[in-house]
């Protein structure tokens, strides 16, 4: 048995063939950040911080929600 590790790995460092970032790459980034905008959003303004983490998890909700029934990944 052989493993076609090292090879398939060395095809995306040369830069030959990167990767592009998808739409459900983009969803995934978007779920801890709207957790940390919650958070400094409730750091900065008059809102507490509690309100802002449960409204940046709310937002984080909404994009699981997305990617899991509306964009399934490919």
């Amino acid at each position: 048995m052989t493993f076609n590790y090292l090879r398939n790995e060395q095809r995306f460092v040369s830069g030959s063939q990167t990767p592009s970032p998808t739409r459900y790459d983009g969803l995934l980034a978007a779920m801890p950040v709207s957790i940390a905008g919650g958070a400094a959003a409730g750091w900065w303004s008059a809102v507490s911080t509690v309100a802002g983490i449960g409204a940046g998890g709310g937002m984080a909700a909404l994009f699981v929600a997305t990617s899991l029934f509306l964009v399934p990944p490919e």
